[in-house]
């Protein structure tokens, strides 16, 4: 559903132009020339009609429940500002390939975004595992010069950072195999990109 903030009653024709695995794109039609802002409401397809509807039945209020129902089922809604738009007005629909192609590169763009993500994250825990290891080292030097009390405080924070050390290879692989994954969905993405302009 899509309404326009300068006539926000008159619902606006929303034509379904592609679907491909959560991915929609959609043509919103009889926008005003100063449209102003967009709202678009993303419900679920609703499958299955109840027959009697539960909430009409236990609601005490005195409240439109169907607007309530409508509520509840909202998935998300997205805006769009005419002043950030670009206006392609008389540009016909795309084919279903060209569809295609360009949700397969934004699901790309956003498996590299992942990728550099994790790559990030390697860093910061590789950077953590060094600063507590050197940490470590210098607890167990200071154990030449500690009394035996001392010596079993220090044998305690040893264990924790020998812990936290564990932990971060712990992290920095899954991680590893978290981006080998991604590395392996950009190549089928690659792939299919290829098999999508060949057709």
């Amino acid at each position: 559903m899509a309404q326009e903030k300068a006539n926000p009653n008159i619902k606006l024709p929303v034509h379904l132009l592609y679907e491909d695995d959560g991915y929609y794109v959609v043509r919103i039609s009889d926008l005003s020339p100063n449209w102003e802002a967009l709202a678009f409401d993303l419900y679920p397809e609703n499958e299955e009609k109840e027959t009697v509807n539960v909430d009409d039945v236990t609601s005490d209020s005195e409240t439109d429940s169907t607007e309530e129902i409508d509520a509840h089922a909202l998935i998300a809604t997205l805006y769009s500002d005419q002043r950030k738009t670009k206006s392609e007005e008389g540009k016909e629909t795309k084919s279903k390939q060209d569809y295609a192609l360009l949700v397969n590169d934004l699901e790309k763009q956003f498996v590299k975004k992942k990728i550099k993500n994790y790559e990030k994250a390697i860093t910061v825990e590789a950077k953590h595992k060094r600063q507590t290891q050197q940490e470590m080292n210098e607890l167990q030097r200071d154990m030449k010069y500690q009394v035996q009390e001392e010596k079993a405080d220090t044998e305690s924070k040893i264990a924790m950072k020998k812990d936290a050390i564990q932990s971060s290879d712990a992290s920095i692989q899954l991680y590893k195999d978290e981006q080998k994954s991604l590395q392996e969905k950009l190549q089928k993405l690659n792939e299919k990109q290829q098999d999508l302009a060949m057709k």
